[in-house]
């Protein structure tokens, strides 16, 4: 069957020009690695999509089956290794292994393989990307917004009622700072 449920988050936190220094997982620096702050949220996801025991995640999110992440290619400009290091901690605990085989760009590519997949999706992807991606979700029967520029706390979350596909905002409100308000 395919699936019912695909949702979306921005990778977490990255750096900024003259902010907090990217690091890869051994602490090293890396520009195209999460901040301190984003690995921080990569940890709190664990739990905020696949609670420990017989535990759900609330409504309307759901326990991934399927993960998807944007491909980090350095010989392009594609190589942003964010949006596979936001879910590898998820990836571990579920323990799911991470499709990685679309560039950030082959929106429609991962789009048709996230459909296709039979279960609950979760996909990590670069915000500026993320609003084309539900536009082909939902072949316009829904108005999409933006995604700014300085928010990592959002879930998109898409249940499909027949054919159309239906788009719910979920605040994550996992770490200090996280705003429960949603994208006009």
């Amino acid at each position: 069957m395919p699936a019912q449920k695909i949702m979306i988050i921005r990778h977490a936190e990255k750096p900024e020009h003259h902010g907090p220094r990217g690091v890869d997982e051994n602490g090293n620096e890396d520009k195209e690695s999460l901040t301190v702050r984003g690995w921080q949220r990569a940890g709190a996801l664990v739990q905020f999509f696949g609670p420990s025991g017989n535990a759900t995640p609330r409504a309307p999110l759901a326990r991934p089956k399927h993960l998807f992440a944007a491909f980090a290619d350095p010989a392009t400009d594609d190589d942003s290794k964010r949006p596979r290091e936001t879910i590898e901690p998820l990836s571990a605990f579920l323990p799911t292994e991470i499709d990685d085989t679309c560039g950030k760009d082959e929106i429609e590519k991962l789009v048709s393989k996230a459909t296709a997949a039979d279960g609950v999706v979760l996909i990590s992807w670069e915000h500026k990307r993320i609003p084309p991606i539900a536009q082909i979700l939902v072949s316009g029967a829904q108005s999409i917004p933006e995604w700014p520029d300085d928010r990592f706390d959002m879930v998109w979350v898409f249940d499909r009622a027949g054919a159309a596909w239906h788009l719910t905002q979920v605040p994550q409100l996992l770490l200090a700072g996280d705003r429960s308000d949603l994208f006009d």
